[in-house]
């Protein structure tokens, strides 16, 4: 075997190498956000508060399971533009911790949706500068060409060091409830 021909298996075996992996790149699906929100509900004993974002990026990997999803906090639209106010300057502090952080990973097989299946998802949620483990569970189906999320969880917003005015502590809930209906493309 001369130098020219190994120069040109070579040449041939990097070709196909990197062929490979643009291919193998390309069947990955990773699905992202279309359209859908995320809101959270909390009871008081003044009022329930109620926010609803719509301004959300999630991307899911189909093959690994791996799940991302990013709210920016200011995002939140409540029905009372004080409420708004109020819950990113004193409460949340959306001007030092700009973005709800949520890493994560689907552990059932998801390639097939044929039917709705229920799934659990664990990961990271960082909030306020504070990153927590917590789980949920998952409605993953088709739905008009769009793969459909349906989720809800609790968040306590103590876990995440966001402390209430001493003035409304007996008036602001503690935790809220978080529901998302995310479909992505």
């Amino acid at each position: 075997m001369n130098l020219l021909s190994i120069k040109d298996t070579c040449y041939r075996s990097v070709l196909f190498i990197g062929c490979f992996c643009f291919i193998s790149a390309l069947s990955a699906q990773v699905l992202s956000f279309d359209h859908g929100k995320v809101e959270f509900h909390t009871s008081s004993i003044m009022s329930d508060i109620e926010a609803t974002s719509t301004e959300i990026t999630v991307n899911l990997d189909v093959e690994t399971g791996i799940f991302d999803l990013v709210i920016p906090i200011e995002s939140f639209e409540f029905e009372y533009e004080m409420m708004q106010d109020h819950f990113n300057e004193e409460y949340i502090e959306s001007h030092l911790y700009p973005d709800a952080v949520f890493k994560g990973k689907v552990s059932q097989d998801i390639s097939n949706l044929d039917e709705p299946l229920e799934v659990d998802v664990s990961g990271q949620l960082t909030m306020h500068g504070v990153t927590q483990t917590t789980g949920f569970k998952a409605t993953l189906s088709k739905s008009d060409g769009f793969t459909k999320v349906k989720c809800k969880f609790p968040v306590v917003f103590k876990d995440f060091k966001v402390d209430e005015p001493s003035i409304l502590s007996k008036a602001v809930a503690k935790d809220v409830e978080v529901k998302g209906l995310l479909y992505l493309k």
